[in-house]
């Protein structure tokens, strides 16, 4: 997580940009991250493609737009789980990025987010 992101949670709060109860950028992603974790554990057939939106409720609860204005948030916590996560870091080393047979990202069509599975390769492989 960047710093950025830090003194960014704390002067929204400061200013009253982000009401008092919700979670701020980096306590949000740290939820999302935990509940795409157990979902990942849980999962026992690799075959099953899976998004953010299904595998975190707090992911799927993000409003996008905020104040009238639209939120990246989403945008940017997927990003960042597929750039920094995804083949990276355990759990989620054996979790790829699912790839259409012309090689681009497979992508939902209702939100166009990117989709994923667990490798069952890599499994075999531990």
């Amino acid at each position: 997580m960047s710093v950025s992101i830090l003194v960014n949670d704390v002067l929204n709060k400061h200013y009253g940009l982000i009401p008092a109860t919700s979670l701020s950028n980096s306590e949000l992603r740290k939820v999302i991250f935990e509940e795409v974790s157990e979902f990942v554990k849980a999962q026992h057939n690799g075959r099953e493609e899976f998004d953010l939106n299904k595998a975190s409720r707090t992911y799927r609860d993000i409003d996008m737009v905020y104040s009238g204005k639209p939120s990246a948030i989403k945008a940017q916590i997927g990003k960042e789980f597929n750039n920094n996560y995804v083949g990276r870091v355990k759990p989620f080393v054996n979790v790829k990025q699912v790839r259409l047979p012309n090689g681009k990202p497979k992508k939902t069509i209702k939100n166009r987010a990117a989709i994923y599975a667990i490798d069952e390769s890599a499994i075999a492989d531990e």
